[in-house]
């Protein structure tokens, strides 16, 4: 098998064809993966912009979370305050009892102010009555006393 040149020229040619087929689907492969790079590159970069939000989103429920945790943490504090307050209450409620009873028992003395007033009124002149009465016991007594020393001095 001997080939003369143009043969071997033909063959070469064919084989050059065949390769640069090859190289050029190898070139349209390379573009195809060239553009799929672009545009996986394109989602890469809006999956990490997403990404940037939801984690400032964390971080802003992050900082929603501790404040929401310091308000509990005062609302504790204020309700132990208050638990504190609560137990003093039984006291507070039978002190209050006794005050009441006192405020009835002053009440009615307070009821009976008008009466005394009034009797206080009779009293003044009851004490120029219970005068009259005196000065006439002190009176009889006098007259008594000296009725009896006459009869004793008489004897």
């Amino acid at each position: 098998m001997n080939l003369t040149n143009e043969q071997v020229i033909d063959k070469l040619e064919q084989k050059i064809d065949k390769q640069s087929e090859q190289i050029a689907d190898v070139n349209n492969t390379l573009k195809e993966v060239v553009d799929t790079l672009k545009i996986q590159s394109e989602k890469i970069a809006r999956i990490d912009t997403t990404v940037q939000k939801q984690s400032e989103k964390i971080a802003r429920i992050d900082t929603t979370v501790q404040k929401q945790s310091e308000q509990i943490t005062r609302i504790d504090t204020t309700v132990q305050i208050q638990q504190q307050s609560i137990q003093y209450i039984p006291n507070l409620v039978e002190k209050m009892g006794r005050i009441e009873g006192i405020l009835e028992k002053q009440q009615d003395d307070i009821k009976r102010i008008p009466d005394l007033s009034e009797k206080v009124g009779e009293l003044k002149n009851w004490r120029q009555i219970a005068l009259v009465v005196i000065g006439g016991f002190i009176t009889i007594s006098v007259g008594v006393v000296t009725w009896w020393l006459r009869g004793f001095l008489n004897l």
